[in-house]
């Protein structure tokens, strides 16, 4: 195990690394507590991420995924690929992005999990990669509704303590462990301070208090196979993170997935712009999916010409700040409402009713087609990819109650959530399509 002095020098050079022709210190000790090894911003993008893609993104949405998986294949050193997905409970849930990531790994190389919500702010988020613990008073909110005070960043959540001695932490059950760590942290007047732990190793304490508000993200490099971060409050002010993220060195793939359940694409608007765009540039994904659709296709009040000039406005946003990025957008699945009969009085007795069944049986989302639609004609006007997800999975609102019955049901009996069979069925499905339009199809893959 490495003693105090082995692990802040292992540190501190990965930041310094990161940071292009910076020279590491060699201690806390010979830095002001602004600088402090642990808060050296990165501040280029990553280099394997960026490296391999093109140019210009151009006219094929995959192309740049295709340039970074094929770098991979033929061995480059340092080649990696990130696929992010953005959306609302069907990203926010871990299976498809999960399975996701494990079909894309199988072929290409497995580099770890990326960057997660931190602690335990995104409820009923368990994923099987990671183990994640939280101890204390903590106070975590989302980028779901305008109103809720950010800001927020990438994840879409926040989360904030002040009370000395509060943990949380993140372990890696992967067997290769992390060498990488990612923090996206908020400084201020009001911050206080926190220790870092790596495999019981400490660094600080550390300080986030800033003579102005201001966004801090943070990058690590430690030692190879390392299992467990734990950040404890020291409790002299609120230390607030936006996200934190463990991963690899070397050649492989990263796919991250950032959802809120009960998402729209307004959740996008309830972003810090500056801290989104700084967290995007510093590990720009080859592919930036955009999956959102369910909740707006519930509104009796659908506009159609809002939506799509919206859609278009975040889609030539996001080109702006990713030109080398390819974008694709999920069509949204096919959903209801179950429709079930009530019992009726036939004499003396209730009596149980005939179910619907077949189309009868959902009634759909209000403005599911008028939905699906627009996103078909954005994707097509803007040029990026699209995934029909009705056509690969749902094929039709008829079907939800077969879906979601038999022995391996793929829909939940609501009609709008998937079974994780449902959500791995999509991963595989989407993950077909996107090698195809690579071009590299899908070989080694189990979709």
């Amino acid at each position: 195990m490495l003693n105090r002095r082995g692990f802040f020098s292992v540190a501190a050079a990965g930041l310094a690394g990161c940071q292009g022709r910076a020279t590491a210190p060699r201690g806390p000790e010979d830095l002001p507590p602004s600088q402090d090894p642990i808060f050296v911003a990165q501040a280029a993008p990553d280099p394997g991420l960026e490296a391999f893609l093109p140019v210009s993104a151009g006219a094929d949405p995959f192309a740049p995924l295709g340039a970074a998986l094929r770098s991979i294949e033929r061995g480059d050193r340092d080649a990696r690929a990130l696929v992010m997905i953005m959306g609302d409970s069907h990203t926010a849930g871990p299976v498809m992005v999960e399975h996701l990531r494990g079909l894309f790994q199988s072929r290409f190389g497995a580099i770890g999990v990326g960057r997660l919500s931190p602690g335990r702010s995104q409820r009923y988020f368990n994923p099987s990669a990671v183990t994640r613990g939280q101890t204390g008073e903590w106070t975590a909110r989302n980028a779901l509704r305008a109103s809720s005070p950010g800001p927020f960043g990438l994840t879409g959540y926040r989360l904030s303590g002040s009370t000395a001695g509060d943990i949380i932490t993140l372990r890696s059950d992967e067997l290769e462990g992390f060498d990488r760590v990612h923090l996206a942290m908020l400084a201020g007047p009001e911050s206080g301070s926190f220790r870092l732990r790596v495999d019981g190793n400490s660094i600080g304490p550390a300080t986030l208090k800033s003579s102005r508000p201001e966004f801090r993200p943070m990058f690590l490099d430690v030692p190879p196979a390392s299992r467990e971060i734990a950040i404890e409050l020291v409790g002299d002010g609120q230390v607030e993170l936006l996200g934190w993220g463990l991963d690899r060195r070397g050649r492989g793939v990263l796919v991250e997935g950032f959802g809120i359940n009960g998402a729209t694409l307004a959740s996008l608007e309830n972003r810090d712009p500056e801290i989104l765009r700084r967290e995007l540039v510093a590990k720009p994904p080859a592919l930036l999916v955009l999956e959102f659709g369910t909740n707006e296709a519930t509104d009796p009040d659908f506009d159609g010409e809002a939506y799509a000039a919206a859609l278009t406005h975040h889609i030539q946003r996001l080109r702006r700040i990713l030109p080398r990025s390819g974008i694709l957008l999920m069509g949204v699945p096919d959903a209801g409402r179950p429709v079930r009969l009530p019992p009726v009085r036939r004499g003396r007795r209730m009596v149980a009713q005939r179910q619907p069944t077949g189309c009868a049986a959902a009634t759909p989302l209000v403005a599911l087609s008028r939905v699906r639609a627009v996103q078909r004609a954005v994707a097509q006007a803007q040029r990026v990819g699209f995934f029909d997800w009705s056509a690969e999975v749902t094929h039709s609102t008829c079907r939800l109650q077969a879906l979601a019955g038999g022995d391996a049901p793929l829909m939940r009996g609501d009609f709008v959530h998937f079974t994780p069979d449902g959500y791995r069925l999509t991963a595989e499905k989407l993950h077909a399509h996107i090698l195809r339009g690579t071009g590299l199809g899908t070989r080694s893959s189990n979709a």
